[in-house]
């Protein structure tokens, strides 16, 4: 078995630096256009679904806002319905009480 001495280590070390370097460039010239328009792409994209989230949050709280109003609109309708309907009854009350004293 042979071991490498420390010396040999630290004498290979810059070699792998620069094969490490020259391996980057490498990849820099095949990938790394196409990885620089994958990026603006991404970016993109993610521009577009923070304005459609911003978009979507808008329109639920206005349909929020309107289905609020509607409900209330209904609710003093239903009131108003109800007071009619009330005050009918004791109107037909009052004429079942004038008629039975008869």
């Amino acid at each position: 078995m042979t071991a490498t001495s420390l010396e040999q280590l630290r004498i290979s070390e810059p070699s792998r630096k620069i094969s490490d370097e020259k391996m980057e460039q490498v990849r820099e010239l095949l990938l790394g256009e196409d990885l620089r328009r994958t990026e603006v792409r991404i970016e993109t994209i993610e521009n577009r679904l923070q304005n459609l989230e911003s978009d979507v949050a808008r329109r639920i709280d206005a349909m929020q806002a309107r289905l609020e109003a509607m409900s209330g609109e209904f609710s003093g309708e239903r009131r108003a319905s109800f007071d009619e309907l009330a005050k009918g009854i004791e109107d037909l009350s009052q004429r079942i009480k004038s008629i039975s004293r008869i």
